[in-house]
């Protein structure tokens, strides 16, 4: 047999093998060199490649060391004599996996696990495990652009596992293991002789042994320290360290830190602590030697015995050997065997674990993914808000929930239960980053539009347009988005907000709205203002219900403060048909109100009014209304107990229609002038005092009239005056009539000292009670005025046109009254108004408050448009403030 033989498919019976070398290390993948010669000079080398090529070597007396490998590449080397030579590169079948690249995921796998699994693609592989522990199952790892042996190479030096091959005359084994108990070389092998006299490197029959043997010492880092971060835990300190005291350096501490060493518990960190740092002392403890014993291999003990330091007779571990066999020529002479083996080793007593010597794959900035949920979800998350990704890289998965780990999502802002949010939804794309560069852990950071994922707004067009625009669940096409959208259009600019559904407003104390011009309010429904107590759950729109029928606006109890407003509204024209309001305890205070209103037109028809503990106070207001077009249709207007007191008054009332029960009034300097008035009383007292009147061209009709006139003077020139079944009592009356005609039906009067002049008639009239049923009363440019008046109006309508009233300490109680005043002008100082149930429509009117005027309104119902408040304090115009209620 010659020294060393090969076998194969592709290699011919004479092609003889001239050398033979094999390089193996721990945690290496081998390398092998076979040289052959043939007498042909064309051998195929296309045919040996990836073909599997079996050696045996001859180490003597019957024995045979065997090593079984594959062709990875062949060439020609030149020519020997009459022969031709080739040499091939041979592998292991793990040198398959390097010419396999790939992208995947694994999850929920050990180590061993996902080895095993990629190792199941290779039908050429042969391993066993032999491990001592249990691994820690990865819940994410991912291979990405590496090939398959780089990355089991890379989980293995992770875990501190390291591999060599077994070989027989027929296959080759992977052994991966973390033992530190290594099994000695197979007999004679196991103990060999230090033999330092080798001739050339040649092995003597029978004298097989070391011939070197170096120790080797470097300085490594005797302390290792991890550090890591657990989100799940962030307060949580996992910092590990693992320290060598006995090969310190005196003076000096050599340390290896490192930041996401990848564990998220303390006993682990220690573990891979305790890893890194026995890798580094085993690279400090390295012997290093030759020998000619052939049976040497890689992960195999040998005893050393017969040198001269004592203490390198011991049992060591081969961690990588290199091996040389050369084989004579049919003419050579020499004797022996051609053979060298060059080796290190390490002390039995020092752990071996490997070096983490490859590195992870280049990450090329962010990666693109699209997100993915169980089918028919929108949004698939969980507590910690994280999604589940479709890495586009990845072709094993496509929509499967599970095609990746849970990923946490980069938010604008995020703390302790509080931050924003807005969840990428299923199909949306996003962009991933990876935490301190590690591949396993992933980072969604932003999301972007794509041909699928158009962008909300019509680009380029509105490229004004900024803002955020969501989607309703449950299918929502584009219409069904809440949206909050910036329009920056110059000279345009505004910002829109739009709920598909429901807007809910909370503040837990106060809120200011100021508006620079116009506000619009539209209620489709109900309008509903609660006071008096605060519950976010009022605010919730989403339990607010009722039909278009139900529309209206409830105040429950409302108390309005109103100072120091001007409003002003200009030719607006409102119409309210069978409205109903209803206002209960409600208090309104103004102070210091000007209203101003002009060219305003209003139509009130069938409007019912109710108002119940109605409290308006008013101080200091002057109101002024310029061409005032007011319309009541079917008004009934009720005041009971109704106290008015004019002062420097001028009213003009023309074809007015007044009915008055048990009305009180007084009037104090009051200049009345009347034309064309036909005024009917019935049941009718009067009290004049000091009063001054002029009637011209008057008629007046009389019936059942009793009249009490006491000190009165007066004068009456060219007055017709009819009485018919009159009854007049006259006490210390002086009376001057010129002119007059009077026609009295059926009159009662009594005038007790009563002195009245009636000459273009000046009235002047303090303490007069007055009673009016059913009356008619027309009066134009006339002037009154009234002091300490009591009033009480009982279905009465007033057309007052051209008014300029004067109103000094005026109190007024109004229920159910309905007031048409067309180009009034009112100044009212100190006044007092109590109305109920008031509906009221102004149109052009003007009205100047002074400080100490007081209004309370409650339960009312008013319509301004177009209304201006004139303030002595301040002055605030708002153009077009409309309160409506839309159908």
């Amino acid at each position: 047999m010659r020294l060393i033989e090969a076998s194969s498919p592709s290699l011919q019976p004479d092609e003889t093998v001239l050398s033979f070398r094999a390089q193996e290390r721990l945690s290496i993948e081998p390398d092998y060199l076979l040289e052959f010669t043939s007498p042909r000079p064309d051998v195929d080398l296309d045919a040996l490649l990836g073909s599997e090529v079996n050696v045996s070597i001859d180490t003597g007396a019957g024995a045979s060391r065997y090593f079984q490998a594959y062709a990875f590449g062949a060439l020609d080397t030149g020519q020997l004599q009459n022969l031709f030579t080739y040499r091939l590169e041979l592998g292991s079948w793990l040198s398959f996996l390097i010419r396999n690249q790939n992208c995947r995921i694994f999850q929920d796998l050990t180590v061993p696990q996902i080895v095993e699994q990629i190792f199941g693609g290779y039908p050429q592989a042969s391993f066993r495990f032999d491990l001592s522990r249990d691994y820690a199952v990865r819940e994410y790892c991912v291979q990405f652009l590496e090939s398959d042996l780089t990355f089991v190479k890379r989980l293995l030096e992770s875990e501190g596992l390291y591999f060599f091959f077994e070989h027989t005359a027929s296959q080759q084994t992977l052994v991966i293991s973390d033992t530190q108990q290594f099994a000695d070389l197979d007999a004679p092998y196991a103990t060999l002789q230090f033999l330092p006299d080798g001739e050339e490197h040649r092995a003597i029959a029978g004298r097989e042994g070391i011939q070197r043997i170096h120790r080797t010492r470097t300085v490594q880092s005797t302390n290792v320290v991890l550090r890591d971060f657990d989100y799940l835990a962030p307060g949580k300190s996992l910092e590990v360290d693992a320290r060598n005291a006995q090969d310190t350096l005196p003076g000096r501490e050599l340390e290896l830190y490192d930041y996401a060493a990848g564990y998220t518990d303390l006993q682990r960190g220690e573990w891979l602590a305790q890893l890194r740092l026995e890798a580094l002392q085993a690279e400090a403890h390295l012997l290093t030697g030759s020998a000619n014993a052939m049976g040497l291999a890689t992960g195999g003990a040998f005893t050393l015995t017969g040198h001269p330091d004592a203490q390198r007779n011991r049992r060591y571990v081969l961690i990588s050997t290199q091996l040389s066999w050369l084989a004579d020529l049919p003419n050579s002479n020499a004797q022996g065997t051609n053979f060298v083996c060059e080796y290190l080793a390490l002390a039995d007593d020092q752990p071996f674990r490997p070096l983490r010597l490859t590195p992870w794959p280049e990450l090329p900035g962010t990666h693109s993914a699209t997100v993915v949920g169980p089918p028919g979800s929108e949004v698939h998350t969980d507590s910690l808000g994280r999604i589940r990704v479709h890495f586009h890289w990845d072709r094993y998965h496509s929509t499967e929930e599970d095609a990746s780990c849970w990923l946490r999502v980069s938010q604008a802002w995020a703390g302790k239960g509080w931050g924003f949010v807005a969840m990428p939804r299923v199909g949306q794309e996003v962009l991933i980053a990876y935490l301190d560069g590690q591949l396993d852990r992933p980072l969604a950071v932003g999301m972007v539009y794509n041909g699928d994922n158009p962008v909300p707004y019509d680009l380029p067009k509105d490229i004004r347009y900024s803002g955020m625009v969501s989607r309703s669940l449950c299918n929502g096409q584009v219409p069904q988005a809440s949206q909050i959208t910036f329009d920056d259009q110059r000279g345009s600019e505004r910002l829109m907000l739009h709920a598909e559904r429901d807007l809910q407003q909370t503040a837990e104390r106060n809120q200011s709205v100021a508006v620079g011009n116009h506000m619009n309010l539209c209620v489709a429904r109900i309008l509903t203002i609660t006071t008096g107590a605060y519950s976010p759950a009022a605010a919730d729109a989403s339990t607010s219900s009722g039909s278009s029928s139900d529309a209206g606006v409830s105040f429950k109890p409302v108390a309005n403060s109103v100072t120091g407003i001007s409003n002003s509204a200009t030719g607006v024209s409102n119409s309210a048909t069978g409205v109903s309001n209803s206002a209960t305890g409600v208090s309104n205070s103004a102070t210091g109100v000007s209203n101003s209103a002009t060219g305003i037109s209003n139509s009130a028809t069938g409007i019912s009014n109710s108002a119940t503990g109605v409290s308006n106070s008013a101080t200091g207001i002057s109101e002024s209304a310029t061409g005032l077009s007011l319309s009541l249709t079917g008004m009934n207007a009720s005041l009971s107990g109704m106290i008015v007191s004019l002062t420097g008054v001028s009213i003009s009332l023309t074809a007015m229609s007044i009915s008055m029960t048990g009305v009180g009034a007084s009037f104090t300097g009051a200049s009345l002038s009347m034309v064309g008035v036909s005024s009917a009383m019935t049941g009718f007292a009067t009290n004049f005092s000091g009063l001054s009147q002029t009637f011209t061209g008057s008629e007046t009709s009389f019936t059942g009239v009793s009249t009490s006139m006491r000190g009165m003077n007066t004068t009456m020139t060219g007055i017709s005056i009819a009485l018919t079944g009159a009854s007049t009592s006259v006490t210390g009356v002086s009376v001057n009539l010129t002119g007059s005609s009077t026609s009295m039906t059926g009159s009662s009067q009594s005038l007790v000292g009563m002195s009245a002049a009636l000459t273009g008639i000046s009235l002047g009239m303090t303490g007069t009670s007055t009673s009016f049923t059913g009356m008619s009363f027309s009066t134009i440019g006339s002037s009154t005025s009234e002091i300490g008046n009591a009033t009480t109006y009982t279905g009465i309508s007033i057309s007052m046109v051209d008014e300029l009233t004067s109103l000094t300490n005026e109190s007024t109680s109004s229920t159910d009254i309905s007031i048409s005043m067309v180009n009034s002008e009112r100044t009212m100082t100190n006044e007092l108004n109590a109305t109920n149930g008031i509906g009221i429509g102004i149109t052009q009117m003007n009205r100047q408050n002074f400080l100490g005027t007081k209004q309370n309104d409650t339960n009312s119902q008013i319509t301004f448009i177009d209304y201006k408040i004139k303030n002595t304090i301040k002055e605030t115009v708002k153009k077009a403030y409309a309160l409506t209620t839309c159908k």
